[in-house]
């Protein structure tokens, strides 16, 4: 149930966000002392008529006010509550399905079809996913079949939309280098069979190790490469090789023998892949792409899901504690703007909590009611399967994306043969819709979710999400965001002219 809240700012501004109309005004703390005691059942008009003129009014933290000003914010409070910014909005309808039909549909316009080129990996690095910090399945060196990639992409191809002409295929690993003939194979399959009707993109996850060596072949087919590297040499310790050796001289040299053979190349084609730990920061990592490589990594943030409980606090010991903190950089967060995370999240706010954006006209005309509406949403912010892209594992797996566990396959592709049914991967999707929904009702996010149902750890009995926000956790995170646009109004203006001003 998502109720009005009053929050205060690092500089001791206070603001009310209703939910209702969906807005965020500059409080007065006599309104958040009047709300406060509306809240627990005061009636604030035997209240107000316990002052007489002359009497000061003492407020915690702010001091004393006159009388008179309690009676212009006492009418204020009144003005706000008659035009209903404290009334409760009717929730988000959160009892949407997927549909088996949405299945087929979303496969004729599939945007990107993901293969595990193989298991094998030519790298040992502490933080794997594979390592015994995880619970996971075992992994070996299977390889692609060639023969199931192509039964696969021909099915998915036979059931395309005529006007679907764009597909990106990408190969992850394990290594996908250390299988370059499947690469080269499915590559010239794609090229001669279908060639002359659909446009393919070619991308691909890498550690880098083999790069050099088919730069070639990467180069003349165009492929877009993400080089997943962690900054400097501290910043990638724990990238290693199976000797447990540093891995990180050997992969600058390939990308630097890249950037001096392909130039051109390298600018459009190179990104990097980090992941944030406590051998590196986001400063850190972000001044030696720049400096280096004249480029802006994407970073992600050390997986804490299906962590094994034995070795829970070595984890921790490992790779969290000692990190360093200063996402806030404003140097950093001035560089990089929307694709900083504390400006992706303000965006976001400012967007969702400040009633002043619109994606169209109508959204103009129709003002925030409170209601949520009869349209039936799924909770969570989960793809639609098939809608965005698929993953298909080394042993013939099929989960709706690179990042989503095998505990939840929605199909499989073996012997020659691929099996999707449209009603069991609907299933799957709404039971685990059904087990979140609780959880989801309570959340002030609800309506703006971040978090897919399978990162959430809904496979157990008591699933969490790291991005429920409660009555005393929303007005924090709007705090943390407001405290950004007080500390930094340069930015804030220009988010707004580059995120939001057409």
């Amino acid at each position: 149930m998502k109720k009005a809240v009053i929050f205060k700012t690092s500089k001791g501004n206070l603001f009310l966000y209703s939910p209702f109309r969906n807005q965020v005004l500059l409080c007065h703390p006599l309104i958040r002392h009047l709300f406060e005691l509306n809240e627990s059942g005061t009636d604030l008009k035997q209240y107000i008529q316990s002052f007489r003129p002359g009497q000061e009014i003492e407020i915690p933290e702010y001091g004393g006010f006159p009388f008179s000003e309690l009676i212009y914010q006492w009418n204020k409070f009144r003005f706000l509550k008659k035009n209903r910014f404290f009334q409760i909005p009717r929730n988000i309808n959160l009892n949407g399905r997927l549909l088996p039909s949405r299945v087929s549909k979303n496969i004729s316009r599939i945007q990107q079809v993901i293969f595990e080129t193989t298991e094998d990996c030519n790298l040992s690095c502490t933080y794997c996913t594979y390592s015994k910090f995880y619970i996971n399945k075992e992994r070996g060196k299977r390889k692609f079949n060639p023969a199931d990639a192509r039964k696969a992409l021909d099915h998915m191809l036979s059931m395309r939309d005529k006007d679907a002409s764009q597909l990106t295929i990408s190969f992850y690993g394990g290594e996908p280098l250390k299988n370059i003939r499947f690469i080269q194979e499915i590559v010239d399959y794609l090229t001669n069979t279908y060639g002359d009707r659909y446009n393919f993109r070619f991308t691909m996850s890498s550690n880098g190790l083999l790069l050099s060596k088919y730069a070639g072949f990467l180069t003349s087919n165009n492929f877009e490469i993400s080089v997943s590297l962690d900054g400097d040499e501290v910043g990638n310790s724990f990238r290693l090789l199976p000797n447990k050796q540093s891995s990180f001289d050997l992969v600058v040299k390939n990308l630097d023998f890249i950037k001096e053979n392909f130039p051109d190349y390298f600018d459009k084609n190179i990104s990097f892949l980090t992941v944030l730990h406590n051998k590196n920061s986001f400063s850190s990592v972000h001044a030696f792409f720049k400096q280096k490589y004249g480029k802006t990594p994407l970073v992600s943030l050390i997986s804490t899901q299906h962590i094994n409980e034995e070795y829970k606090e070595e984890f921790h010991k490992t790779f969290i504690e000692g990190t360093r903190n200063d996402e806030h950089q404003k140097t950093v967060i001035r560089e990089l703007m929307l694709n900083h995370p504390a400006m992706k999240d303000l965006s976001n706010v400012i967007e969702k909590y400040s009633g002043y954006i619109f994606k169209n006209h109508f959204e103009i005309m129709t003002t925030s009611n409170g209601n949520g509406g009869t349209k039936e949403f799924v909770p969570t912010a989960t793809c639609s399967p098939f809608s965005l892209r698929v993953f298909l594992t080394a042993d013939g797996c099929i989960v709706p994306c690179e990042h989503i566990s095998r505990v939840f396959e929605i199909g499989q592709l073996k012997n020659n043969e691929i099996r999707i049914q449209n009603e069991t991967v609907a299933d799957l999707f709404n039971r685990c819709f059904d087990k979140i929904r609780p959880l989801c009702n309570q959340c002030f996010l609800a309506d703006n979710c971040k978090e897919c149902v399978f990162n959430t750890g809904v496979e157990t009995e008591n699933p969490v999400c790291e991005y429920f926000m409660d009555v005393k956790k929303f007005p924090l995170y709007l705090a943390r965001n407001f405290n950004l646009i007080e500390e930094n109004f340069s930015l804030y203006r220009h988010l707004i002219n580059e995120a939001f001003h057409e």
